[in-house]
């Protein structure tokens, strides 16, 4: 079995390098366990590719607003379903993410606490979400609370790398993150169910029906999770000492009705509620310091959309969608405070299909963004009108793609952005491309008037991006390779401005430059009973201020790897993955150091009956010690080994 010696082979050498590693040492680790992946799965390629099954393609729609084939995508994307999510028995929508080349998290100290999202060297702020077509996030902090988002509601998650502000406006300069929930495709009725026990005392169950009949569908899915969790950080006051947990229970529906050939309409509710216990940093700058008792924070996320799509003729499509996110937070610590923000969005997409190679998008936006709670901003609500344009050409062996928008915000005024692509097809198995793309970040309601720091003069964030790309498919192995260099200016930064009222008082401005170049590299490869996937990231994310210049960005990793495998034996699938990253810094003057690390899982499924499976999972197996965030003197303690059973019934 060849899964065996080349998962033991990979585990030997990193845990061999990266126990205590320095950058250096995980590098080797990095390249020994490619080679050795690459050339012991090589054999077993040719071996097997005779019985390959008929693989369908793998289609996403966030890269250009329409359906493509992603291996035919002049851009890097990639898409994770819901096949694959229990699979690989992830439990948190950070997880998954971690799973994709390019992305690595934040985390401070476990499930449910706060989580940042970095795409190719960049920040949280710069990470684009959508559910159900829908934009999400805080309009306060200006970024998702992934921490919260329910992998049990998910159906399928699409990650474009690289700007899209072209097409979807502020946030996209590192990426664009499309969640659908769940969705069931088979006719009639088709129940599912799971059932989960982990380490910490953890629970964690999702029961739902999936309803297809003619032209109707509908799915409607009830999740939860709750644990005790462990100590999330080394803070030693006595009320900081204790096991921090979280609990989340969520909701969603999705619906539809095809009334006619030519009229579809759709919509979507996602409901979330949480509470999270933390370890607070009280009133550590106040002379009357104060060590807060029963810390926590509630949560509340909705989503909800409402869209039709309409076909008068077979050359024109058109959709129109209409939706509302709300994120709502209740920190409970030494300073309490009450922060909700809604954002209602209209949207208005024409597709005209000329021919089968040249096809023309107009669309429009129009978002408001409001803000309630216990701080009194200077201003409470703000507009954004968006009109974009997109050509999608074909011609011979050469692809095309060109977007251009203009956002007129009621804060900042007027922006535009644009994306143009090149796309070369050596043969039908072989794609490359060329792009250049400009994005921007538009400073957040707390950048603006946050109560005692207003600068409502700042500027919007700005990047500009160039990448090559290259994909094909070879012996059935399908691989990327993707080169990228982006430059971000404007960035807000928060820095020490004491006045005689408030020594203790920050305020934001337009001083930071960032410029991050990298490379990316991925294979895949499915036959029959047997599944592998490898990607490797080499990124430099640098400082380009004048004060630390030079210097690697905070808390960004430069080398990142991932490695999974599965083998299915009858009944019994057996399976691993390899997640390492390279050191991080945890000071802008890259004094503190956050060591590089591996970490190991391994999974079992039995497929008891071809509706009932019982799944079991080793997170962090070699109990491997390590952080990825650091604050006021803090560190956030990771989970260390960790154990995990599941019952999943899903009617077939």
């Amino acid at each position: 079995m060849v899964l065996i010696p080349t998962t033991a082979y990979a585990l030997s050498i990193f845990l061999i390098r990266t126990g205590g590693a320095l950058g250096k040492e995980i590098m080797y680790s990095i390249y020994r366990t490619f080679l050795g992946t690459f050339f012991v799965l090589s054999p077993l390629s040719n071996a097997m590719a005779a019985e390959k099954e008929v693989i369908l393609p793998t289609i996403n729609t966030v890269a250009n607003l329409v359906e493509q084939e992603t291996s035919k995508t002049l851009a890097a994307v990639t898409v994770i379903n819901r096949e694959e999510i229990e699979r690989q028995q992830l439990t948190s929508l950070q997880d998954l993410l971690r799973t994709i080349p390019g992305i690595t998290y934040t985390n401070q100290g476990g499930l449910g606490k706060v989580t940042g999202i970095s795409i190719r060297g960049t920040n949280n702020r710069h990470v684009l979400v959508l559910v159900d077509g829908q934009k999400v996030g805080s309009a306060t902090l200006g970024e998702m609370s992934f921490e919260h988002f329910p992998i049990d509601q998910i159906e399928r998650v699409e990650v474009l790398r690289g700007p899209r502000s072209s097409l979807y406006g502020s946030e996209a300069i590192g990426g664009v993150i499309q969640i659908y929930t769940r969705k069931g495709s088979r006719d009639g009725v088709t129940p599912f169910a799971s059932l989960g026990y982990g380490s910490h005392e953890t629970y964690q169950g999702n029961v739902g029906i999936n309803i297809k009949q003619d032209r109707t569908w509908a799915t409607l899915s009830l999740a939860g999770v709750k644990t005790q969790g462990f100590n999330s950080t080394t803070l030693n006051e006595p009320n900081d000492l204790d096991k921090d947990g979280y609990e989340n229970k969520s909701a969603s529906l999705r619906m539809g009705h095809k009334f006619t050939d030519q009229l579809t309409v759709d919509a979507s509710v996602l409901v979330v509620n949480g509470e999270s216990e933390y370890d607070s940093y009280d009133s550590r700058w106040s002379p009357n310091y104060t060590d807060a008792t029963n810390v926590h924070t509630q949560i509340e996320q909705n989503v909800y959309s409402l869209g039709a799509t309409y076909k008068p003729f077979d050359a024109w499509t058109t959709q129109l969608k209409l939706g509302r996110s709300e994120d709502k937070s209740d920190n409970r610590d030494a300073t309490p405070a009450v922060i909700n923000t809604q954002r209602d969005s209209l949207s208005w997409l024409n597709t005209l299909n000329f021919n089968t190679s040249n096809t023309l998008m107009l669309g429009m936006d129009y978002q408001k963004d409001e803000v309630s709670g216990s701080k009194t901003y200077a201003v409470k609500e703000r507009d954004n009108k968006a009109y974009f344009t997109q050509y999608l050409g074909s011609f011979g062996v050469f692809d095309v793609q060109g977007a251009i928008r203009l956002d007129d915000n009621e804060q900042f005024g007027s922006h535009t952005t644009g994306n143009a692509t090149l796309g070369y097809r050596f043969n039908d198995a072989v794609q490359s491309y060329l792009s250049y793309g400009t994005a921007f970040k538009a400073p957040t309601f707390n950048d603006l008037y946050w109560p005692g720091s207003e600068s409502p003069n700042l500027v919007p964030e700005e990047s500009q991006n160039y990448e090559i790309g290259l994909k094909g498919q070879m012996n059935s192995v399908n691989w990327e390779l993707n080169g990228f260099h982006n430059e971000i200016d404007n960035m807000i930064a928060w820095a020490e401005a004491p006045i005689a009222s408030d020594p203790y008082r920050w305020v934001p401005s337009n001083v930071e430059k960032a410029k991050i170049k990298g490379v990316e590299f991925s294979l895949m490869q499915q036959i029959n009973n047997f599944n592998w996937s490898m990607n490797y990231t080499y990124q430099d994310p640098k400082n380009e201020s004048t004060v630390n210049q030079g210097k690697q960005l905070l808390l960004r990793a430069k080398q990142l790897f991932n490695f999974s495998a599965d083998y299915t034996l009858d009944k019994w699938t057996i399976g691993s993955s390899i997640h390492a990253e390279d050191k991080r810094f945890a000071s802008a003057e890259n004094t503190m150091e956050l060591g590089a690390f591996a970490t190991v899982d391994a999974r079992i499924t039995y497929q008891a009956t071809p509706e009932f499976s019982i799944q079991t999972k080793l997170t962090n197996m070699f109990d491997k010690e390590y952080y990825t965030s650091y604050t006021n003197g803090t560190l956030f303690n990771q989970d260390g080994r960790a154990a995990w059973i599941t019952l999943r019934y899903a009617m077939k």
